[in-house]
């Protein structure tokens, strides 16, 4: 596998943020007190997978402690908490991690469907059973054996009681981490077995720090323009970075300020790109970020104090313009519309490039009204 096609969670080395979580496991560690199965909670892009990971490289650069009773001095000292997750980035324990070749740790996801090539939408029971020939088997490396679930969201119903016997039944030495975007939805029992961790977004200096480290020669405006729209979330800053997000919001921006007239080669051009059919990802984005102008736009002029920072010149400004034209819960209704529309785009297969042009005319016929 080329470091390329690694995902930045298992690259990551150090975690940015959630000290919080990072005490409560390193306290666990050092009392000697491990659960074995911990649920990380958070939105999505919040960085569980990233804090995983970090957790599993702790753990596999110290191995339990065996009691073997007590040392030649008694064992006086107490032990000492480690204060961070860090490890050494060059150790051949990391490089195996990286690479995905350590035989004592284990990540469960989506598997590919042969006849489509393709991720299929849930996991599967027999990826879950993979978890028990790989705690059957001794520790490659004679310390822990560690599995990820990423995530718990995508366990289809059998797949879900496969991991619930395993988490009746936890091996020694074993720890599992298991990822969900949303923890409502798993099964009760599934909960009560694990410890949990609960992440919450980032402030925007620690979301920068990520998009910097992972993208240091974007310039220093891009970088914090994607960290500002990230909201919390550096895995959302890093694919607007990845995609140029920031390029497309601004595209979206400027047809809104000539609403209710439209530039319509530029809107046709957008529609375009947003259509075709290697675009699915692509038009993903832009779901997301009108979504997100929408969001903002209410804030802003819901309350002048929401304290919404400009990412782009003259956001702020289009925004409140289009407040005194339109009352906010025409806005909100508009909002509600164009999010039904585009959820059931790809749903029911309809025209991508249709619905932006429908998007923006629904739009611009309510500003004219």
């Amino acid at each position: 596998m080329d470091i390329e096609d690694v995902p930045p969670s298992r690259q990551c080395k150090k975690v940015i943020g959630h000290r919080q979580a990072q005490d409560l496991f390193l306290e666990a560690f050092t009392a000697e007190k491990l659960h074995h199965a911990w649920l990380i909670t958070g939105p999505r892009g919040v960085g569980k997978a990233s804090l995983a990971f970090s957790m599993a490289r702790f753990l596999l650069h110290n191995p339990p402690v065996s009691d073997d009773g007590p040392g030649l001095f008694g064992d006086v000292l107490d032990p000492v908490c480690p204060e961070s997750l860090t490890t050494d980035p060059e150790s051949p324990v990391n490089h195996r991690i990286t690479a995905g070749s350590h035989p004592d740790l284990i990540c469960i996801e989506r598997s590919v469907d042969e006849k489509t090539g393709k991720k299929r939408n849930e996991i599967l029971v027999n990826d879950v059973r993979r978890l028990q020939g790989f705690y059957n088997t001794t520790s490659g490396e004679g310390g822990w054996r560690v599995a990820i679930i990423d995530s718990a969201d995508e366990l289809n119903r059998n797949a879900a009681n496969a991991l619930l016997k395993i988490l009746e039944e936890p091996p020694s030495n074993s720890i599992l981490f298991v990822l969900a975007h949303a923890p409502g939805r798993l099964l009760p029992t599934i909960k009560s077995r694990c410890r949990q961790l609960r992440l919450k977004p980032l402030d925007y200096p620690e979301v920068l720090q990520v998009v910097s480290r992972q993208f240091p020669s974007l310039p220093a405006e891009e970088q914090q323009g994607c960290a500002l729209l990230g909201d919390g979330s550096p895995g959302y800053a890093i694919t607007l970075a990845e995609q140029k997000g920031l390029e497309l919001y601004g595209q979206i921006l400027t047809l809104m300020s000539l609403l209710p007239a439209m530039n319509v080669p530029a809107l046709h051009a957008l529609a375009d790109d947003l259509a075709g059919a290697k675009n699915k990802d692509r038009f993903g984005l832009f779901t997301d970020l009108l979504t997100r102008f929408f969001n903002r736009l209410v804030r802003v002029n819901a309350s002048p104090d929401a304290g919404v920072t400009e990412i782009l010149t003259g956001e702020l400004e289009l925004m409140r313009s289009l407040g005194q034209r339109l009352p906010l819960d025409q806005w909100v209704e508009l909002w509600e519309k164009g999010a039904r529309i585009l959820a059931r785009t790809d749903a029911v297969n309809l025209d991508r490039k249709q619905v932006v042009l429908n998007i923006f005319s629904m739009i611009s016929q309510s500003l004219r009204a």
